[in-house]
């Protein structure tokens, strides 16, 4: 990988970082999406470089926070995910070899999908629902994680619906991102094996998460959430857009 690429790699994860740690959303959309639409590495590639550069934001907080995991919930959505997390897989090595657009028209056909269930406004059920609604969405998030390492949306917007403590809808969140991607990253060696330029570039990127990670925390008290998780959103969009029409008209 020439200097130049690297540089972009290392300046697009320390501003999905950012994000990431401002919002509390977008860390694989946003990397996916641009990775994607600069061509900078394959699909395949970059969905590895998310799945096990997103550990490293949250598993040391997951492990110090366990008793405010939602069990039954987390229980639900990891078996739910799994299956169809192995099914999304299956599908990302077929279409990445034969019909790569297509593969980039339907990322950017679920990065508005996404963004569309992140604008949604929730309304929150009176008690806990029935375990159909969770396994729904571990379902979604597992297919979206096989396919493009972004498992959020979909049970981001069913964990916020239930009437939890802030603190358990996070760490649950975080717990089920931690061991979904940790489990992404043990099928991997049963499809497109990264070459050793993405290894090395993945392992010198830690540093950029962890410190754009640092950098967020701090600035979290000085800006403003919302208008965050707006730039993030019109970000989205608009590389979501894109993705679609370039690949449209080709």
């Amino acid at each position: 990988m020439v200097i130049e690429t690297l540089l972009l790699t290392f300046a697009l994860l320390g501003v999905a970082t950012l994000l990431q740690t401002l919002s509390g959303f977008g860390f694989g959309l946003i990397v996916v999406s641009s990775f994607t639409l600069l061509d900078i590495m394959p699909l395949t590639a970059t969905t590895f470089l998310v799945s096990f550069l997103s550990l490293f934001n949250s598993v040391s907080l997951v492990f110090k926070n366990t008793h405010h995991v939602n069990k039954r919930a987390f229980n639900i959505l990891l078996v739910t995910a799994i299956p169809f997390m192995a099914a999304g897989y299956v599908l990302l090595e077929y279409l990445s070899q034969s019909m790569s657009h297509w593969l980039n028209i339907m990322l950017g056909s679920v990065i508005l999908l996404c963004c569309g269930l992140l604008v949604i406004k929730r309304s929150a059920v009176e008690r806990s629902e029935p375990s159909i609604g969770f396994g729904v969405a571990g379902a979604m998030s597992g297919l979206l994680g096989g396919l493009f390492s972004t498992f959020g949306p979909p049970v981001v917007f069913q964990c916020y619906r239930q009437q939890w403590s802030i603190t358990e809808i996070r760490i649950t969140l975080l717990a089920f991102f931690c061991l979904t991607s940790l489990m992404r990253l043990i099928v991997v060696p049963f499809g497109t094996l990264p070459s050793y330029d993405i290894v090395l570039s993945t392992l010198f990127a830690i540093p950029i998460v962890l410190l754009f990670t640092r950098i967020g925390r701090l600035l979290a008290a000085k800006v403003s959430a919302r208008h965050i998780k707006l730039l993030a959103l019109l970000m989205l969009t608009l590389s979501g857009s894109l993705l679609i029409i370039q690949n449209i008209t080709l």
